[in-house]
C-alpha cells in the first residue's frame, strides 16, 4: 500500500463508521455503502499492516496497523474531552 492508500485508511478509519451510522439502518442510502468502503480499506491496511509486522517493517506496522486501530478512539475521547462539555 502506498502513501495515498495509507491516508485513506487513517480518514477511513474515522469516517467511515461515521457515514454508517449517519445512516443506521437506511440501506438505501449511498452513505451507507461509501462507509462500508472506507471500512475495507482500514480492513485491508490491518492486513498489510501485520505483514508489515511479519517482515520486521516496525513503521510500515504502525502506520498501516496501529495508526487506524487507534485512530477512532482518540477522535471519540477528545470529542468528549473538547466539546461535549460544556
Amino acid at each position: 500500500m502506498n502513501a495515498a492508500g495509507v491516508a485513506v485508511a487513517w480518514i477511513g478509519s474515522v469516517i467511515g463508521p461515521l457515514f454508517i451510522f449517519s445512516t443506521f439502518g437506511d440501506f438505501t442510502h449511498p452513505n451507507t455503502y461509501i462507509g462500508a468502503a472506507l471500512i475495507l480499506v482500514v480492513l485491508l491496511s490491518i492486513k498489510d499492516g501485520i505483514k508489515a509486522r511479519k517482515n520486521r517493517n516496525m513503521s510500515g506496522f504502525v502506520a498501516m496497523c496501529l495508526v487506524p486501530s487507534i485512530l477512532p478512539f482518540i477522535v471519540i475521547v477528545s470529542f468528549y474531552i473538547f466539546w461535549s462539555r460544556q
